[in-house]
């Protein structure tokens, strides 16, 4: 059973996109909004999964390391969404999407390799290579629109996939003797409080929601984004950064896929193509992997 938690990343990739599908029906005007909804709703929700399998103790007396590391990794993810944020703003979401990406699995196979001597094998770089690949495909039309391209834009994209590898491997170091659930709870608490003061800092007001329809789905994405979550540390339990990170990278294959079937969307060649470069990369990397 262990060695199928090694792909739970996918699983993680597949609950992200979904919420992804339910956010494009959303209209929030401020950019802090819905990540601080989802920290608090996250926060919620593992409180109430710790209580129910009676994992309190186990928490509270965690290793005081894990908790560091935790705490290190998730203010660092929150930099990377923040980075992220401000990226879309300045320029095509699909351009920084590519490049956060790469960024994010290019930084996890370094540290991997420089710190934990975690090394892969051609082929498997090979798979991770179509896998990213793909994810340009989707999006070589915004890379062709030069007008929207803003050199902030794309610098964010760097930065926030940057940060984001980096959280993974203090995620990694945590949970050598941390707890998945222990992880998620912490990541919803330094959220909840860098996202407040990144409001105020940005000038960024949390929103009001009184429309109980929109509530509604706020409360079904942000759940969504609270199980991917719990899977990707699941995953990041039982195998490296780097082979994490590069499952975790096809969301926006099944953002594709869920906008096709749910959403009514368009799907191009480009798109076909996209979905068969991924899904190609994806059962390499599970063939070859070590």
């Amino acid at each position: 059973m262990e060695s199928y938690f090694q792909f739970v990343a996918l699983l993680s990739a597949l609950t992200w996109a979904s919420s992804g599908a339910i956010l494009k029906t959303l209209k929030l005007n401020r950019m802090f909004s819905f990540p601080f909804f989802e920290a608090c709703i996250s926060f919620l929700l593992v409180s109430v999964l710790i209580f129910i399998i009676g994992d309190v103790n186990s928490i509270i007396s965690e290793n005081f390391d894990s908790y560091v590391f935790f705490s290190i990794a998730a203010f660092i993810s929150c930099i990377g969404t923040v980075s992220y944020v401000i990226g879309i703003q300045r320029t095509s979401i699909g351009v920084v999407f590519t490049i956060s990406s790469s960024s994010n699995v290019l930084t996890a196979l370094l540290l991997d390799f420089l710190l934990n001597s975690v090394t892969h094998s051609i082929l498997v770089l090979l798979g991770a290579f179509l896998v990213l690949s793909s994810i340009l495909l989707l999006n070589i039309r915004s890379f062709t629109n030069r007008e929207k391209q803003r050199i902030i834009g794309i610098l964010g994209g760097v930065i926030a996939g940057s940060m984001w590898g980096i959280a993974v491997y203090f995620n990694d170091k945590a949970l050598v003797e941390g707890s998945v659930l222990n992880g998620s709870i912490i990541r919803a608490i330094i959220s909840i409080i860098t996202l407040s003061v990144a409001s105020v800092i940005f000038k960024q007001k949390i929103e009001k929601i009184i429309n109980k329809f929109q509530f509604t789905k706020i409360f079904i994405a942000c759940s969504l984004i609270t199980l991917s979550s719990l899977f990707w540390f699941l995953s990041l339990d039982y195998t490296s950064g780097s082979l994490t990170a590069m499952f975790g990278s096809t969301s926006p294959i099944f953002a594709i896929i869920f906008g096709y079937f749910f959403l009514k969307e368009k799907m191009f060649k480009l798109e076909y193509l996209s979905i068969f470069l991924a899904i190609l990369g994806i059962i390499i990397i599970i063939l070859f992997k070590n």
